[in-house]
């Protein structure tokens, strides 16, 4: 595990099926929950640099999903059910009654999820590059071939664990519209190999339970009328996963939510663009403080 920012602190909550690993920062103010994303990812990996700012004026709170990064391992399913699940024990045992919910890709899934399920806890949306609200993903049946495969998933975490160069080429083009003007490109290749050394798979419960042979199993897009609490849907242009299409759907299903494009952002707005994601982040949860 690489080191926290200064002032972040890491703790751990036990529960029957493993450990949730959990980094905290900032003591008062309103809670902010950060929720990171699938494939080989983890709360540090998604907001390093987003936990110190929020810190300022709330209590920031950014978990491990069940079975990735210090919440490995976890016996059980690791699906969307779960992560909300699990989602609102540790919002139980930290004393939140409600907070505002920050997801990325998958993160925005259980962030959703959670918000139509538990409304009255959550003050605040922010759904960055959104995955679960749509019909069929980009290369879609092959996405599903890939999940189907008992050996894709775990070859491809062994290359990444094992070459920097193959990290670069898939961070270059599925996750960043430009690698080259992201500033700490080198310490995010360490920590996407060890993350997918550590998982042993690129692939979640998440993604094989949701990607379906035609269409995606889970899609929130028709339910996204029933969400009242404030929202903001932040959107790389240059996403290779989620188009900009998906996430101009998402702000426009929700009764009066706001969407904020980053210019030259992939998948990872909050790496490769963390001055103007932040910016936009803090702008949207301190009106709402």
């Amino acid at each position: 595990m690489t080191a926290p920012p200064e002032g972040v602190e890491v703790d751990h909550i036990d529960f029957p099926a493993g450990k949730i690993r959990y980094y905290r920062a900032g003591l008062s103010g309103p809670a902010i929950v950060l929720l990171h994303g699938g494939g080989p990812d983890n709360a540090l990996l998604s907001w390093r640099h987003a936990i110190p700012v929020l810190a300022v004026d709330h209590q920031v709170y950014a978990p491990d999903l069940p079975g990735q990064g210090g919440s490995i391992p976890w016996h059980g399913r690791a699906n969307q059910r779960t992560f909300e699940e699990v989602l609102r024990w540790l919002l139980d045992a930290w004393q939140v009654p409600d907070a505002a919910l920050v997801g990325l890709s998958m993160g925005a899934s259980v962030a959703t999820g959670f918000t139509l399920r538990n409304p009255q806890r959550v003050r605040g949306l922010v759904l960055v590059d959104p995955m679960g609200v749509q019909h069929r993903l980009n290369r879609h049946l092959l996405a599903y071939l890939a999940l189907r495969s008992r050996f894709a998933g775990p070859l491809a975490a062994k290359l990444l664990g094992m070459s920097q160069g193959l990290v670069r080429r898939v961070l270059k083009s599925v996750m960043f519209s430009d690698p080259s003007q992201v500033r700490d490109l080198a310490q995010i290749i360490d920590e996407v190999r060890t993350e997918a050394r550590d998982r042993g798979s690129i692939f979640a419960d998440w993604h094989h339970d949701t990607i379906g042979s035609r269409s995606m199993r889970i899609n929130h897009l028709p339910l996204l009328d029933q969400v009242r609490c404030p929202t903001m849907v932040i959107q790389g242009d240059s996403d290779a996963l989620v188009p900009a299409a998906a996430g101009q759907d998402t702000a426009g299903a929700i009764p009066d939510a706001s969407l904020r494009v980053i210019g030259g952002a992939g998948h990872w707005p909050n790496r490769e663009r963390p001055n103007e994601f932040n910016a936009a982040l803090r702008e949207f949860v301190n009106a709402r403080s």
